[in-house]
C-alpha cells in the first residue's frame, strides 16, 4: 500500500535546503524496519510454559472440572480416579493444553500490528537504528566530501525517527537540533502528515547545517535531492 505522501513537496523542501549549504541531506521512509519473528514464539512459549504451571500451582485438576463438564454436555460420566492416574491424566492433559495454547498464542501475536505492539520498545528502537545505520551507509552519506551528510530516518509503523549526522557535522551541531528534527517528525506521523512533517524536518537540519556550512563556491550537489521509499 503506498503511502500518504507528496515526494514533490518533500524533495523541494531538500533541494531548498541545500542551496543554503554546502552540506547533503537524504531522506528515507520505511514502513516497518524489520519483521520481528521472535515476539510470537516469545509469547507463545511463555504463555504455554506459564499459565498450565500457575493452574497447577492453584490445585486446579483437570479431572475435577473435566468430567463434570462432559457429563452435564454430553451426559458421560467420568470414572473416578486416584493417585498415578490422577497424575497421569493431569500430565497429558496440562501438556495437550500446552500446544494448543502455544499454536493459538503464535497465530495471534503473529497479526502484524498485534506483533508490533507486543515487541519490547527497547527492541523496536534497537532494530530501527540499526536498519538507519545500514541506510546511511548504502546511500553514500559517509562518502560525501566534507563528511557533512545528514540522513533523517523514519520507520513508520514503529513511530520512530533517527537523524543520522556524519563526523563532520556532528561535532560541530548541538544533539538538540537533532531531537528537535526527531520530535517534529514524530508529531506529524501521528497527525498522518508525512509530508509536512518531513518538509519542518528537513527545514531544521538546512538550518543547522547552513550556519556551519554555508555553500562553496561550486557547491556540487552530490546525492540526489528525494525521498527514499524502502
Amino acid at each position: 500500500m503506498a503511502l500518504n505522501i507528496d515526494h514533490a513537496r518533500i524533495n523541494a523542501a531538500i533541494a531548498r535546503a541545500e542551496t543554503h549549504t554546502s552540506g547533503e541531506i537524504t531522506c528515507v521512509i520505511k514502513k516497518r524496519a524489520l519483521d520481528y519473528p521472535e515476539t510470537p514464539l516469545m509469547w507463545a512459549a511463555a504463555v504455554a510454559f506459564i499459565l498450565p504451571l500457575v493452574l497447577l500451582g492453584l490445585g486446579v485438576w483437570p479431572h475435577d472440572w473435566l468430567g463434570p463438564a462432559l457429563s452435564a454436555v454430553a451426559g458421560w460420566n467420568a470414572p473416578n480416579v486416584t493417585g498415578e492416574l490422577m497424575a497421569a491424566e493431569a500430565i497429558i492433559f496440562y501438556a495437550l493444553m500446552q500446544l494448543i495454547l502455544f499454536a493459538a498464542v503464535y497465530l495471534l501475536v503473529s497479526l502484524p500490528k498485534v506483533k508490533l505492539w507486543l515487541t519490547p520498545r527497547f527492541i523496536t528502537r534497537r532494530r530501527a537504528h540499526k536498519k538507519a545505520m545500514e541506510q546511511f551507509l548504502a546511500r553514500g552519506l559517509h562518502l560525501t566530501a566534507g563528511r557533512t551528510g545528514v540522513m533523517i530516518f523514519c520507520a513508520l509503523e514503529e513511530h520512530f525517527v533517527d537523524v543520522i549526522a556524519d563526523e563532520g557535522i556532528y561535532s560541530r551541531v548541538d544533539k538538540s537540533v537533532w531531537n528537535e528534527t526527531v520530535t517534529t517528525l514524530i508529531a506529524h506521523i501521528k497527525k498522518d502528515d508525512l509530508t509536512t512533517g518531513f518538509e519542518e524536518a528537513v527545514a531544521k537540519c538546512g538550518a543547522a547545517l547552513s550556519a556551519h556550512f554555508p555553500p562553496d563556491a561550486i557547491n556540487l550537489n552530490e546525492l540526489p535531492d528525494v525521498l527514499i521509499e524502502i
